[in-house]
């Protein structure tokens, strides 16, 4: 049997410059945020401390978190049988 190297780097999200995508969608949330309230260089300066404590807080989990997280509060499904993520016990 001939072994097999699997990458590290299959799960990892896209990145954009040097942050990931769901460190971009915090920093645009910021952005529109303050371009509707006409705060723009406000919202901005918040965007990026945001940005880097939501940095450091999703280094500190497990790799994944953010979709364990919306499948526990039912943001997202996770399967045609189990529609409802807040469901913590399921008996047929």
């Amino acid at each position: 049997m001939k072994t097999v190297q699997i990458p590290g780097h299959v799960d990892d999200q896209p990145m954009i410059l040097f942050w990931e995508m769901d460190e971009v969608a915090v920093g645009a949330m910021f952005f529109i945020i303050g371009y509707v309230m006409r705060e723009l260089t406000i919202c901005i300066v918040l965007a990026f401390i945001m940005v880097k404590l939501f940095q450091g807080w999703k280094n500190n989990q497990l790799n994944g978190v953010l979709i364990h997280m919306s499948y526990k509060f039912g943001w997202w499904r996770l399967n045609e049988v189990f529609k409802n993520g807040n469901i913590k016990e399921w008996i047929s």
